[in-house]
Parts: C-alpha cells; sequence; structure tokens
C-alpha cells in the first residue's frame, strides 16, 4: 500500500502499518497504524477515510473495517508543543461527545513530568471516579501511549459552559448550574477532623504509605476480640477501587462508633478516612489501618432544570444479564431516582418481560410518583393492517386423492368487499397429487409434472383474482397455491389474510382452529363451497375486530409470516406501555404469547398479534434496533421510511452516545451522522404529526455503573463489552444538553413536553385489579359445607354442646373465613388432603395453616392449635382448665384418667393464634401450604386443576439471578481478558454489583396459584414457559410466586420424603403411624442421649440418637439438641423453629441462652413469639401482628415500631433479638415438622430394621454401596475426614456425610448391611430380610434408575447363563459391565454360552 500516494507526503510520510488482523468468521480487517506527528482529530478522520477507501478498493467491498492510528511519541512531544494537548483534548471530544463542551474549557498541562487535567470544579462528579474517567485514561494509554500518571484536578476558576434555554410562558428560564449537594459540617466518627484532600483510590498502590480518600461503605463486618473490644472491618469505595479498611476498638468506644458507622453506610454517607495502606500482618493483604475517619453527606447527581423530564425507556435487572438498576421493593433504584430528580413518573420497560411491574409499582405508590408499566418487546413484521372495506378474494384448492396418486382438483375463488360479492370462479380437472408439497418442494420448484390444463386452469385464476388481497383457510392452503404460482410463473401477490390464524388471535378457547371449528362459531352452512365458508368465516371475524375496535385486519407478508426460522436478533424492537387497565391486560396477552407461541432466542410478537390486542397500547418506535431507525440506517427510501413511522404513537430517538458503536463499526462515519438521524426522526414526526420523544435507554444508574455491565456483557462472550455506551439514568439537564443541536425550543419538545405528554395519557395503576382484596377461588356452597364439616368433626371429638372455648374459637374462625371469602380454599386443601389420605398416603401441614383450628377439624392440618386440655375418647368429656406454664404441648401433660368414665384421656393442643394466618382483621391472604408424598405429588397437582378446570389453575413462576459466587466468575473472566488485577474488595463490590440480575426462570416446587372462576388470568399476570422451555408442558405465572401474595390464593403442594417414608414403614411394619404416641418416653429420649439405641456415638462426635431423623438430623441441629438436651415436645417445636429460621439461632438466641440472659422458653423461637410477647405486655393487637409479619419477612423494625415497644416496656434484648432476624418460621409449621419427625423416631427406636431399609430407600440417590462397605475402622476414618473438610468438602462428600454416619450406627447396632446380589437386590429399593438389609442395583455409584430396573427385570425374568447373556439381556454399558465384575457379582459366568466339546 501506497501510503504516501493515499494520504500524500506531508502526512503519509510520518505514518507506518504497526500491525494487520484479519478475522475470517466476522469478515473483518484490523489496521493499526503509527504516527511520529501528533494529528488533529480531523486529520484522523481523513486518515481513515481514505485510508478504509483504498482498502475496500482492493477487496470485494464488503469487508469491516477496524482502523486505528496512534501516537507513541506523544508524551514527548505533549512535553515540547502546546499544541499537542489540543489534538489529544479534540480526541477525547469526539469519543465522549456528551462532555466535549467540558473538555474543551478544560486545561492538560504538563509540568516537571506531572501530568495534569484541570476541569471545571461543577464538573468533577461526572469526571472523577466514573467510567468517564476510564475513558480518558484509556485513550492517553492505548491511543497515545501515554503510561504516565494522569492527575485530575477540579479548578473553580473554569467556569462551566453555557446553554441557551426556551422560553416558558414567555418567561427566559434561568439555567442552573449543576452543583453537588451541600455536605456541610463533617461529622469526626473516629480521631480527628481531616484537612487534607482524599486521592482517588484509583491511583492507590502498595507504597502509597499515608493516604487520605473518601469512598463509601460497601460492607462492614464486627468482629469480637477474645481480649475485649472487637475489629471493624470495612470495604469502601469511590466507584474507581475498593479499598479494606481495618479499625481496632475498646469495649468503651466499640458500640458508639460502630453504631455511627452503621448509620453512615445506612444513609448512604461518604466516608473520608485517613491512615497508613500497608500489608495486614494477620492477613497478609494490603488494608487500610485509619487514623482518622470523618463522615460527610454523599455527593450525588442532581436534576436542576426548572421543568423535569420523564424517562419512557428503561431497564431494570429483569433485563435478563443485561440491566443493572435494582427493582426490589424499596430499593427501586428506577422510581428512588425519579422522585429524587424530581420527574412525576418513570417507564418499565425490560426486554420481553415485565416482572418488574409489582415492586416498581409498590415502589411509585410509597415515593408519590407514576410507574409507567411497558415493555421492550420484539416485533416480527409479519405483515400489517389493511382497510375493512378493502376488496378481497377467497381461494381455495382442493382434491380427492392422497399423496402421490390422481383424482380431481378443484379451485373455487370468490372475490368480494364487506358487504357484496362482487364474482365467483369455480373449474375443476385431473390430477396427480405430489408426495411431497411443502416450502422446500416450492422453492426447488419441481412440486409437479408439467400439466397444460392446470396450467390454464391457474393463469385464469391469477387474472380472476387481480389486485385483491387473498383470503386462504390456512397458511398450508397458501403454501399450496405459492407452489402452483411458482410452477406456472404466476405472479401471485405474497399478501394474505390467514382465516386460521385469525381464528387463533379472536378464539383462544378453541382446541382447534381450523375452518370447520371456525365454521361452528358462526353457524356457517358446511354444504356450501370451500371458498364460500371462508367468505362467511372471515365475514364473522371481521364483525368481531369491529367490536374489539380494531382500525383494521391484520395481513400477512410472505409465505412464512408470523413463521420466521430465523432466531429472534431478527426482530425489530419496540416499546409498548399500557395507557389503562385494558391495555395492561392487552399487555400481559401479548408477553404470553411472545412467550409460549413465538419464542425463538427471544419472545417475538408478530404484528398481526398486535393489531389485534394493541387497544389501550400506546407503541413507541425503541432504540437504533427498532425498525425506523434501522430504515434509515440502511438507506430505505422516504415513502417506506414514512410507512413505517405511521404505526407508531410516538418516535423515539437517544442521545449519540447510545449509538456510537455505529461509528465504531463504520456502520456511519462521524458523530454528526448519528446526530442527523435524530433529526430525520424529528423532521418525520413533524411531517406526519407523531410526537418525538427523547429517551435514554436506561441500563445502569449512574455513569461509574457502566463496568458492571461492561462485566456481564463479557460474560456473554461479547467483543465490545469494554466499550459501554453511556446507558445511565440522565437528569433534564444532561438531556437538554444533549440535544442542544436540534435548537433549544425543539429539544425542550423532545425531552420535557412530549415524555410529560406521554406519562400523563398512560394511567397510574396496580399490576393486578386495583382493589384491595384476595381474589378467592368459590365452589357453591362452600360456607355452608364448611361449616357443617367443622361442626361435625368438632362434635364428635368434644361433644355437643362444645366446651366454650371450642364454641367461641370455632365461631370466631368461621366468621373471619366466610366473611373474607376463604371457606372454598378451606374446601380445596380438605378434598386434597382427604384424596391423600384415602390412597394411603399421609399429608403434613407447612406454613401457619396449623394455626387454624377450622383446619384441623376439617382435616387440612393434624396440628390442633387450642391451649392444653384434656378430652376424654369416650364421653367427650374435655378439659380446658389446666397449669399450662410448665409446657404450651399438651403432649407434655401427664396421663390423666377421665374423671367421668376412666378413660385415659387424649392430650391435645399446641397453643397457637389463629390470628397468625388470617390477622386480626381477616386481612391476610392465607396460604396452604401442605406436605405431600414425593410419589404422590404429581397426582395432588392434576386434582387441582381438576377441582378448578384448565385456565384457572397454574404452577407458580420462579425467578433466577445471578448469584454472587457466580457473579465473582464474570468479575475473574472481566480481568483475565483485560489482564489487569484488582484487589479482592473490589472483586467483592463488582460481583455484588452483577449479582441479582435475572438470568432466566422456572417453577415453584409446588406451587399452584388459583384463579376465581369469572376471571382470566390475564387479569393479574402473563403466563410462560419456565425457562422458555416448550417441552416442559407446564405452564408457569410470569410474576414470581410472592409478587401475588395478597391477590391469588396459592397452594404449596410440596413433594416431600417423610410421608413417603412414613407410608414405606407402615407396609413393612404394620403399624399405622397415626397411632404411634407422641409422649413416648424413649423416643423423646434420643433427642438428648444416644443411650435409648444402645450404643455411644462419641467416635463421631455425636451425643445424641438424632442422625437421620427429619428435621434433627444434621450436624447444625444435633449441635442445637446437644447446647440444649431438649425432654419435651415443647422444647422440640422450639428448637424446630429455632432450626429453620435465619439469624434466629446463631449469634441471636443462643448467645442469649448461654449468657443467662433468658432461656430457651423465653428466646424468639418462632414468628408467634414476637406477637404473644408483644400481646402479653399489654401491646395494641394489630400493632403486634404488625412487628410480627415485619420481623419474620426479615424487615426488620422501623423507628416507630421500636419506639412503640419501648412505650410497652419491652426489654431491649428482645428488641435487639427482632433486628437480627432474617426469616421465621410459624409455630404451627414447626409443630408439624415434630409430628412427622417423632414418628419417624419412634420407628427407629423401636423398628430400627425397618427404619433403616426405609432411610436408604428414599435417599438412594446418595447412598454409595462401596462407600458405605468398608471395614468399620475405615468407615469412621472417612466420616472425621468429610467432617475435617467443613465447608471445603465437595457438594457429593457433604451429601454422602449423613448416609456414612446412618450406616456406622446401624451397624453399631448390629444391623448388617448385606452385599448386592443377581437375584436377590431390588432395582431401587433396599429389602428388609433376615440377615439384615439389602441394597438395591442403583446403589452401586454409575448404575442409573434406568439401567438398575432393566438388569432386575432381567434377573427376575431367568437366572443369566453367560456374562455376554447378563448384558445383551439386561442392556447395560460396557461402564457397568466392568463395574459389575470388579465386585465380584457375575463370578460363576462364563463370558459366553458356547460348549466345549472337550
Amino acid at each position: 500500500m501506497d501510503i504516501n500516494g493515499i494520504l500524500g507526503k506531508d502526512i503519509g510520510k510520518h505514518l507506518g502499518l504497526e500491525s494487520a488482523k484479519l478475522y475470517k468468521g466476522r469478515r473483518s480487517l484490523q489496521l493499526i497504524f503509527s504516527s511520529d506527528r501528533l494529528l488533529t482529530s480531523s486529520q484522523v478522520s481523513r486518515v481513515k477515510s481514505k485510508l478504509s477507501e483504498a482498502v475496500r478498493s482492493c477487496t470485494d467491498g464488503n469487508l469491516n473495517l477496524d482502523l486505528t492510528v496512534r501516537f507513541p511519541l506523544a508524551r514527548r512531544q505533549l512535553s515540547d508543543d502546546p499544541e499537542a494537548a489540543k489534538v489529544i483534548m479534540e480526541t477525547w471530544c469526539d469519543l465522549l461527545p456528551m462532555l466535549s463542551p467540558i473538555i474543551r474549557r478544560s486545561k492538560l498541562i504538563e509540568s516537571d513530568g506531572t501530568l495534569t487535567l484541570y476541569v471545571p470544579a461543577a464538573a468533577a462528579e461526572i469526571i472523577t471516579g466514573t467510567e468517564n474517567e476510564r475513558v480518558i485514561r484509556a485513550v492517553l494509554r492505548d491511543s497515545f501511549g501515554i503510561e504516565d500518571e494522569l492527575f485530575i484536578c477540579s479548578d473553580s476558576a473554569i467556569s462551566m459552559p453555557s446553554s441557551k434555554r426556551p422560553k416558558l410562558g414567555g418567561v427566559q428560564a434561568q439555567r442552573k448550574n449543576k452543583a453537588p449537594v451541600k455536605t456541610g459540617e463533617k461529622e469526626v466518627i473516629f480521631g480527628r477532623a481531616i484537612k487534607s484532600r482524599p486521592i482517588s483510590m484509583y491511583d492507590v498502590r502498595e507504597d502509597s504509605g499515608r493516604i487520605t480518600v473518601k469512598g463509601s461503605i460497601f460492607s462492614m463486618e464486627e468482629k469480637s476480640r477474645k481480649n475485649g473490644g472487637c475489629i471493624l472491618l470495612l470495604s469502601v469505595t469511590d466507584k474507581t477501587n475498593t479499598l479494606p479498611v481495618k479499625l481496632f476498638l475498646g469495649d468503651e468506644d466499640e458500640k458508639i462508633i460502630a453504631d455511627k458507622l452503621k448509620e453512615c453506610k445506612k444513609r448512604g454517607d461518604e466516608l473520608i478516612i485517613r491512615g497508613d495502606y500497608r500489608q495486614d500482618g494477620f492477613t497478609g493483604e494490603m488494608v487500610l489501618m485509619p487514623y482518622d475517619i470523618n463522615c460527610t453527606q454523599a455527593e450525588r447527581r442532581q436534576d436542576n432544570y426548572p421543568q423535569k423530564r420523564v424517562e419512557l425507556h428503561l431497564h431494570t435487572r429483569f433485563s435478563a444479564m443485561d440491566a443493572l438498576l435494582k427493582a426490589e421493593g424499596r430499593d427501586n433504584d428506577a422510581v428512588n431516582t425519579a422522585k429524587r430528580f424530581g420527574h412525576q413518573a418513570v417507564a418499565i420497560t425490560d426486554h420481553g418481560v415485565v416482572h418488574g411491574f409489582p415492586s416498581a409499582v409498590s415502589a411509585a405508590k410509597s415515593a408519590g410518583i407514576k410507574a409507567i408499566l411497558g415493555v421492550e418487546g420484539y416485533l416480527i413484521k409479519d405483515g400489517f393492517c389493511i382497510n375493512f372495506d378493502s376488496e378481497f378474494a377467497a381461494v381455495s384448492i382442493n382434491t380427492d386423492c392422497d399423496a402421490g396418486s390422481s383424482g380431481k382438483i378443484s379451485v373455487s375463488s370468490v372475490r368480494f368487499t364487506a358487504d357484496r360479492v362482487i364474482d365467483r370462479f369455480y373449474i375443476s380437472t385431473n390430477y396427480e397429487e405430489p408426495s411431497k408439497f411443502d416450502i422446500d418442494a416450492i422453492n426447488s420448484g419441481a412440486a409437479m409434472e408439467s400439466n397444460p390444463e392446470l396450467e390454464r386452469i391457474f393463469t385464469d385464476l391469477m387474472a380472476f383474482l387481480g389486485d385483491s388481497t387473498l383470503v386462504v383457510e390456512s397458511r398450508a392452503e397458501l403454501i399450496r397455491m405459492c407452489g402452483l404460482a411458482r410452477r406456472f410463473n404466476a405472479n401471485l401477490k405474497d399478501r394474505f389474510i390467514d382465516v386460521e390464524m385469525l381464528t387463533r388471535y379472536l378464539h383462544r378457547e378453541l382446541n382447534d382452529y381450523g375452518l370447520e371449528a371456525a365454521s361452528g362459531l358462526f353457524g356457517v352452512d358446511a354444504e356450501k363451497t370451500r371458498a364460500e365458508t371462508i367468505i362467511q368465516v372471515f365475514a364473522g371475524l371481521m364483525d368481531e375486530m369491529r367490536r374489539l375496535g380494531l382500525d383494521g385486519i391484520p395481513m400477512c407478508a410472505g409465505f412464512e409470516a408470523g413463521h420466521e426460522k430465523g432466531h429472534g436478533h431478527h426482530a425489530s424492537h419496540i416499546i409498548l406501555l399500557a395507557k389503562d387497565r385494558e391495555g395492561l391486560k392487552n399487555l400481559y396477552k401479548l408477553v404470553s404469547y411472545s412467550h409460549m407461541e413465538h419464542f425463538k432466542g427471544v419472545p417475538r410478537i408478530p404484528r398481526s398479534l398486535l393489531c389485534i390486542h394493541r387497544k389501550g397500547l400506546i407503541i413507541g418506535s425503541a432504540c437504533e434496533a427498532g425498525e425506523l431507525f434501522r430504515a434509515l440506517l440502511n438507506g430505505s427510501d422516504q415513502d417506506e421510511v414514512e410507512r413505517i413511522a405511521r404505526f407508531y404513537d410516538y418516535l423515539e430517538i437517544q442521545p449519540v452516545g447510545n449509538n456510537d458503536f455505529l461509528r465504531r463499526e463504520g456502520r456511519v462515519k462521524t458523530v454528526e451522522d448519528l446526530r442527523d438521524f435524530n433529526r430525520r426522526i424529528v423532521e418525520i414526526g413533524a411531517k406526519l404529526n407523531i410526537p418525538v420523544v427523547a429517551t435514554g435507554d436506561v441500563h445502569f444508574l449512574n455513569p461509574e455503573d457502566a463496568l458492571f455491565r461492561a462485566i456481564l456483557m463479557n460474560s456473554k462472550g461479547f467483543e465490545d463489552a469494554f466499550e459501554q455506551a453511556p446507558l445511565y439514568f440522565k437528569t433534564t439537564d444532561e438531556m437538554m444538553e444533549e440535544f442542544a443541536y436540534l435548537g433549544s425550543e425543539k429539544a425542550f419538545e423532545v425531552v420535557i413536553k412530549n415524555t410529560n405528554m406521554i406519562a400523563d395519557m398512560c394511567e397510574s395503576m396496580m399490576p393486578f385489579p386495583d382493589d384491595k382484596r384476595t381474589y378467592a377461588p368459590a365452589f357453591e356452597g362452600a360456607e355452608e359445607e364448611l361449616k357443617n364439616m367443622a361442626l361435625g368433626t368438632a362434635h364428635s371429638i368434644y361433644g355437643d354442646p362444645l366446651p366454650e372455648v371450642v364454641q367461641k374459637r370455632l365461631d370466631r374462625e368461621l366468621s373471619s373465613i366466610i366473611s373474607n371469602g376463604y371457606a372454598s380454599l378451606y374446601l380445596m386443601a380438605q378434598r386434597l388432603v382427604k384424596k391423600s389420605l384415602d390412597d394411603g398416603y399421609l399429608v403434613g401441614s407447612r406454613g401457619s395453616v396449623g394455626s387454624s383450628f377450622v383446619a384441623t377439624v376439617a382435616g387440612i392440618t393434624e396440628v390442633n392449635p387450642l391451649p392444653p386440655h384434656y378430652v376424654c375418647p369416650e364421653c367427650k368429656h374435655a378439659i380446658f382448665d389446666v397449669d399450662a406454664a410448665s409446657s404450651r404441648c399438651g403432649v407434655d401433660m401427664a396421663e390423666l384418667q377421665c374423671p367421668n368414665c376412666a378413660t385415659l384421656m387424649n392430650k391435645l393442643g399446641y397453643d397457637i393464634p389463629f390470628e397468625v394466618f388470617l390477622g386480626f382483621k381477616g386481612d391476610k391472604t392465607p396460604d396452604i401450604d401442605l406436605n405431600f408424598s414425593g410419589d404422590y405429588q404429581s397426582i395432588a397437582h392434576a386434582y387441582t386443576e381438576e377441582m378448578f378446570g384448565v385456565g384457572h389453575a397454574f404452577k407458580a413462576g420462579t425467578i433466577s439471578a445471578v448469584q454472587q459466587k457466580t457473579a465473582f466468575g464474570y468479575v475473574k473472566k472481566y480481568c483475565e481478558d483485560r489482564e489487569v488485577s484488582i484487589s479482592k474488595a473490589e472483586a467483592e463490590r463488582l460481583a455484588s454489583g452483577c449479582a441479582g440480575v435475572k438470568r432466566t426462570t422456572g417453577q415453584h416446587p409446588g406451587g399452584i396459584v388459583i384463579v376465581p372462576e369469572d376471571m382470566e388470568i390475564f387479569d393479574f399476570t402473563p403466563v410462560q414457559f419456565p425457562a422458555d422451555k416448550s417441552e416442559k408442558n407446564i405452564t408457569i405465572t410470569h410474576f414470581d410466586f410472592h409478587a401475588m401474595d395478597d391477590k391469588l390464593v396459592k397452594l404449596d403442594i410440596l413433594g416431600h420424603d417423610d410421608p413417603t417414608a412414613l407410608r414405606m414403614l407402615h407396609d413393612i411394619t404394620g403399624l399405622d403411624p397415626r397411632t404411634i404416641p407422641l409422649d413416648d418416653p424413649e423416643t423423646m429420649r434420643i433427642f438428648s442421649s444416644s443411650e435409648p439405641l444402645g450404643i455411644s456415638l462419641d467416635d463421631i462426635d455425636c451425643e445424641v440418637g438424632s442422625i437421620g431423623i427429619p428435621e434433627f438430623g444434621t450436624a447444625f441441629v444435633r449441635q442445637m439438641l446437644m447446647d440444649t438436651r431438649p425432654t419435651t415436645m415443647e422444647e422440640l417445636v422450639r428448637i424446630s423453629g429455632l432450626s429453620h429460621g435465619e439469624s434466629v439461632w446463631v449469634g441471636n438466641a443462643r448467645d442469649l441462652v448461654l449468657d443467662g440472659t433468658a432461656t430457651l422458653s423465653e428466646v424468639i423461637c418462632t414468628r408467634d413469639d414476637i406477637m404473644n410477647y408483644l400481646l402479653s405486655h399489654g401491646g395494641e393487637p394489630s400493632m403486634a401482628f404488625k412487628i410480627m409479619e415485619s420481623v419474620r419477612k426479615g424487615k426488620g423494625l422501623t423507628a416507630d415500631m421500636e419506639a412503640w415497644m419501648n412505650g410497652i416496656k419491652i426489654p431491649n434484648w428482645f428488641i435487639d433479638s427482632c433486628k437480627k432476624i432474617k426469616y421465621m418460621f410459624p409455630r404451627a409449621h414447626a409443630a408439624a415438622y415434630v409430628m412427622m419427625s417423632f414418628r419417624v423416631a419412634y420407628y427407629k427406636v423401636h423398628y430400627p430394621e425397618a427404619y433403616y431399609t426405609v432411610y436408604y430407600t428414599v435417599r438412594a440417590d446418595a447412598f454409595d454401596i462401596i462407600e458405605a462397605s468398608v471395614p468399620m475402622n475405615a468407615l469412621l476414618r472417612r466420616i472425621r475426614a468429610i467432617s475435617d473438610a467443613g465447608d471445603k468438602a465437595s457438594e457429593k462428600d457433604k451429601g454422602l456425610l449423613t448416609i456414612l454416619e446412618v450406616v456406622y450406627e446401624m451397624r453399631l447396632r448390629g444391623i448388617e448391611l448385606l452385599s448386592l446380589d443377581l437375584y436377590k437386590s431390588d432395582a431401587t429399593r433396599f429389602r428388609l430380610e433376615e440377615e439384615g438389609i439389602r441394597p438395591p442395583f442403583s446403589s452401586l455409584a454409575g448404575v442409573g434408575e434406568v439401567a438398575a430396573i432393566m438388569i432386575a427385570k432381567a434377573a427376575s425374568e431367568s437366572r443369566f447363563t453367560s456374562i455376554k447373556d447378563f448384558k445383551d439381556r439386561a442392556k447395560v454399558s460396557n461402564t457397568v459391565l466392568d463395574m459389575f465384575k470388579s465386585i465380584g457379582l457375575l463370578e460363576g459366568l462364563s463370558d459366553t454360552d458356547q460348549l466345549s466339546m472337550f
């Protein structure tokens, strides 16, 4: 390449080719030139343009070019030539166009070897510590080869650029210079006031020594010291880096300083820290040891413009792996920032999903602004709408022969309009049906042999059709006609109306959308010709579309319209905003159908479908991926561009930085080209009278958050992940400045006026029906049926009349249940439980349903929530006047004979208030959670749908997010790809910033959502497939399981091991688990000692006998048992509550018990304890309930709650305990679990062989016969090795540990684990034999369930005659075969069945 000839000697002589790389897969050529002379930005642009033309002239022109010019001598030139600084700053302006006015006012100065950039003081916050700073430094390093450290300093002498404002009401709006929040006085937290200026954490190095930094607290941990006091470990970040801070505190100042720092973190304040940055002698890591810590109010971006914009295009974390704005409750970034900026509303428009609606609306309601509900959809351009008064032609082609045979073909057509028939066409002839007639056959041009008669008929048909729009029965009919047209070179237009598609769109209640089914809808005479039938059905459909208010009829274009074989990236982006509740319901339908019928890579919306469901929606043209911008980019003519624009209710333009990748890719030449696209859209909007709005396409909150998105995009393999667009939430000031090139009046129109106008068009709506009630299902006569059932069972237990306490409890509960419409819910649960019991499977209750006595007498739960009491099973005499001080569980009371008839009385009651389940005013939405046998769960689910009907029972959806551990992997990969190293603290911050972003969806393991009979699921939520996989054939709610807690009733029908195990134990022993005494003393003793088992487990550090008992078998709970040594059912219930809570025992109740502050009976164990304790201190019921609900959900205590508790003299230890709790069990749940566990424990004590047989069978997936069969000393070593490994043990070993402990215990008790046997072992179940327990084939690692079943089946048919016979009949793999050989299972079998003569 002759560079001098291309560029001229004046420039060419300074340039040389540094490197060239050709990427064949991307058809991309990367050229890097170096220049020994600095060039201005305009010169660089001309150099690139001329070199590009030269390269393209030597290639096919389709090569993507990436040309870079570098300046390796720039550092020296910067010292020698003052003009060099201007060249560098011009480059910054090109890459950061939004900052160009600020950069041009800044000063780049080299002095004494130090390079400093002085920027206006008011602009420092949007440069330092942001992605902008990273870009500035990257330009120096990558483009100019300047490795020196750049210092960025604010200079109050440099003024901000001015900007003209439009006149508002005849008055010129005054510009308010953007300024940081006033920080006020610094608060000294530790040490002295700090006067030194903080440096950027980005600049901190290992040898920095004493430094002053400023940043916010990212994480905080407090560790106690043995000699008193504590160590505070902080991670402090200024968004350029994160530093670990280690602070040693004594007893006297520990709490004060720690509390002050916690308050700083809670308020989001910043710390100024002065100290030594040095190596920690304990950890070996670099850490900041502070001398002084000051706290100051954090500086945040403010929207200072007098009138405010509205952001109409914003993505939250629910835009899968793409956006970062938090969307959870009070931490909703979009809503909180819009509120802080003074915006009246903000739109939520995630990619293809609406998961964020419930939390956004809730946050917006609290903030007093409007959440506009929308979505950024993926539009399939399958056609457009045609007027109702157009001319149509119904066409039908019928044959009376099968594929590959001969017969008659008849062609019929009728031309018509909406009010009259114009003409008819009909003809038939002999015909041979091709063996294949599909798209491939059409495209091959070989669909049928030459047929002159047929050719004439088809030519006549084409003449008859003329310019009419085709109306066809189905897509298949269209394919047939297109095949004929191509065969005979006829010009058949690819615009048509698909009657089958319209029937499906308008009548989804049908199972079949064909012409016959549609004819039945409209009473069409089946004797008519096919074409006339099509006309009448189409006429009926047109009437329905008119009644729906449609502007036209959806018409398809192309042979495969709406059925593209390509993936979702071929779709165009589109914004849909719900204007009113009808629009919201249509939006839910579109989201549902896009996921369930048109999902290919992304959830796509055919334009034809959108036309049907457009009412109540406002449609925007979206970003550069929208069809309007693409048409402009691709050079479509003006008529086509205007035709596209007319489809939209508003047009969108965005900051040029959003689309700067087009310039980097060479698809446009300059930033000005991007501005020209926006200017053209504004002109089109003005011409067509369509409003144009400026949006930010927001994906993250602040400029510096771009790094998080870069990490996510890099994890997905995007090569340009490091080149992030400025997709942050911009203020009105920033957007007005961005669009100043449109002129002040037009900028005001697109940024402020029109965005507010669109916002005003959208109603403020809840994502569900607006009223506050829960929409419960209804069975006819449910109220009377439930009442009679409850009273009947109560009378059978307590006699007639009922004891006063029973009657009052029933009356109170039934009144609340019936008045709030939950009688049907109870009946639904009762029928499910009854069916399971009738089929021989116990059902355990979960959650707080056991708080309801009506649920008890209805047979829904075994838990009796009444106070402890005696009742005679014979004469029904009841005694409630008992001493409940010793225990709140009736089981724990002493045995008593009935004073009337001397019968031993039953001991009942767990003392649980009903209000835990339904609230004091019936205002808590109930959910009934049931534990079915895992073998029975699918039957229970099917029965639920049978009860309520198709379309009224749905699996509850879940949303899976990126976890911290996974995010760490993303950060690590990013750093490796960028070849940079970061501190552990910074890695944690970056991982935390990426964690929480949606990855996929799934289904709740047992949740079923019930929709009332008179409503649709689309009144509440869209639906979809779990993880968008249709092959699972499961429909789930689009909203998360818990998002609809207060709107729809849900059942939690889980599969559980305990009912399965109890069924098996019943079958083996003949002992009905329901008859097991829950006060058996020997069974109770295993929770405090292993003596009832007749062995000692000291060698495995276990002093109790609860190994393998559900809820009490883990090392964590066993330690709780050893700490507390329970002897009563009440204590077991409390321990169960403690063990299932989060931050309830460790670091909370355990410390209170061990240091004597409170006893086990006093500490908070279940959520009921909170409400009961507050009520016992004279607390007002509704406030006590509110506090219980807040604490058990991990929300802690508000200041008002804490003040109220102090007012009724609640001790500090109780209040502090409430603050620590993150999740709590209800007492009823704990009681139900303990009842099941105690029964299993009874079998372990009294029927050990049966117990171990069933235990291994239920957990066979984790059992390994090779590991379990080793000698006892080897088994003990293996157990200790896994235990000693702790968290470092593999997941497989963690799952195996309890199995091996149970095997060890069993063998100590003298029960043998037998070896595998070809003819005695079962496929998947352990078998109890006289000599011991026989393992199944599946207990051998590597033998799956299917293989095990095949082996057992073959063995049961006849004995194996050889190894070959075994392999052939059992159909095992070579791996399994070798495994069987290695353990001697095939001993005695010859290799083959061949006989030897000798």
